[in-house]
């Protein structure tokens, strides 16, 4: 494009050579430098349109994480303090007595729904920086992706934050199903 427009100024100085080029010259300058120009324009919308893509797929993303992860907590904090809650409100009621050696399988399981607790807890904590470290991460990986769209770049950024949360979140179930069993251990022992 600058080859064209500094054509048409070189030729607008000297007007000889202006009049001794045919109309059709000045037709194909005039073309090429309208398609140039439209091409920047096209690259400007792909660039806007990728753009938005990019912003689409991130709010999407976020939206996505913040509701699942809501809904799972939600469902292990219920279940957890509802389990947790009966068993020591109606463990007189559920067993009137207790057999030797199995306080043992309720203080496991009290320790299981308290540590399935505890993780969720620290899991909504965990997950704050794990949202904010993915986030950098989605816009190095745009910001590379502009300059270079190289696979062995994007895989070396990872978030430990994600699988800090993934592994609490996994834990929080692990210790609730764990609790769940030493308390049907206990009552089963127990009836």
């Amino acid at each position: 494009m600058k080859f064209i427009i500094l054509a048409l100024l070189s030729l607008e100085c000297r007007p000889r050579i202006y009049a001794k080029v045919k109309l059709t010259t000045l037709i194909e300058i005039f073309i090429l430098l309208v398609k140039s120009v439209m091409c920047e324009n096209n690259y400007n919308k792909t660039d806007d349109l990728e753009y938005h893509v990019y912003l689409d797929e991130r709010k999407a993303l976020v939206d996505a994480e913040r509701e699942s992860a809501r809904l799972f907590d939600k469902a292990i904090l219920t279940l957890t303090s509802g389990a947790f809650g009966l068993s020591l409100a109606f463990i007189r009621q559920i067993v009137p007595s207790i057999k030797c050696g199995t306080k043992l399988f309720l203080i496991f399981g009290w320790m299981g729904f308290s540590l399935s607790l505890l993780s969720t807890l620290i899991s909504f904590l965990i997950s704050q920086f794990a949202c904010r470290k993915q986030r950098e991460i989605l816009e190095l990986e745009y910001s590379r992706g502009q300059k270079q769209n190289s696979q062995k770049d994007k895989q070396d950024i990872k978030n430990k934050w994600a699988r800090c949360t993934n592994r609490l979140n996994i834990s929080s179930l692990a210790f609730f199903i764990l609790g769940l069993i030493f308390l049907a251990v206990f009552v089963i022992i127990n009836l």
